[in-house]
């Protein structure tokens, strides 16, 4: 799921934590739009902030399709439901681990509010019409230019399960502002344990409305270019974040041409936190 070119042209912003050494006991960071005081620990010496400058659309990606890296790690197995710890995960820093498990923890606690399709229309979220993929996902359009980042209370987009006839939420997909890219994502978010992807082949129909609604009606060509009356997605970053278990951890993007495309070509597999549905 990506945002469209032409209905969108106002950024977000995210705020720059307050820096904190590493060695300390704590870290302030901004998530969600709030500040969040966080225990960490780490080499004395260093300094972590959450920085998301501007910069220019992101240049599309062009290993299609991805392949799958599975990370080797020793960890808690990922199920919401006996607590989130997410520790164990090669190259990603203490700092990083304790911003993704609290991101996970108000995602939870936040997102059940959207827990029928009925209570997200009333919220102004619309269906891209993906429903028979089997992960449907419903977009409220006016956030994507608000200024919340990361925030569970206004995520861009809500993914519902519609394998079994009735939808069930499943997830919350998060998305950078228009005109950002790979290097924009905030360095608590950038390590291995959240990868993000883009979409840089989807064509959308804008169906117009109030809300606003598009949907999904084709793939690019060999050029790069959507038919006549289409529209083609700009790539920007996102990433969903599960409350359910999933079989390749809790940041984990969809199989297929769902998987979109990823900074690194691969798309990463965390057996190490792996929940089987």
């Amino acid at each position: 799921m990506a945002k469209s070119a032409k209905t969108h042209t106002a950024s977000k912003k995210t705020g720059t934590a307050p820096g904190t050494t590493a060695g300390s006991t704590t870290l302030t960071t901004i998530v969600g739009g709030h500040a969040v005081i966080i225990p960490v620990t780490g080499s004395p010496g260093t300094t972590a902030h959450v920085v998301t400058p501007q910069g220019p659309a992101p240049t599309a990606a062009t290993t299609t399709p991805t392949t799958r890296h599975n990370t080797t790690t020793t960890v808690k197995p990922y199920d919401p439901a006996n607590g989130i710890d997410l520790s164990g995960t090669p190259g990603e820093t203490p700092a990083q681990t304790a911003a993704a498990e609290h991101l996970v923890r108000e995602t939870l606690k936040d997102l059940p509010r959207y827990s029928t399709e009925a209570a997200a229309y009333a919220a102004g979220y619309r269906t891209i019409g993906d429903a028979f993929t089997g992960d449907e996902h419903m977009v409220n359009w006016a956030y994507l230019s608000d200024t919340h980042v990361l925030d569970p209370m206004f995520p861009e987009s809500l993914v519902y399960n519609t394998r079994n006839g009735t939808p069930t939420l499943e997830a919350a997909m998060f998305m950078l502002s228009l005109g950002q890219r790979f290097s924009d994502i905030p360095p608590l978010f950038s390590g291995p344990l959240t990868q993000w992807h883009v979409h840089n082949n989807l064509c959308f129909r804008d169906m117009g409305g109030n809300p606003d609604q598009q949907l999904v009606a084709g793939l690019t060509d060999a050029d790069g270019n959507c038919p006549a009356g289409l529209e083609k997605s700009v790539p920007v970053p996102m990433i969903h974040v599960w409350i359910v278990k999933n079989p390749c951890g809790p940041f984990a993007a969809l199989e297929g041409i769902g998987a979109g495309q990823t900074q690194s070509g691969t798309r990463n597999c965390d057996k190490g936190h792996a929940g089987v549905l």
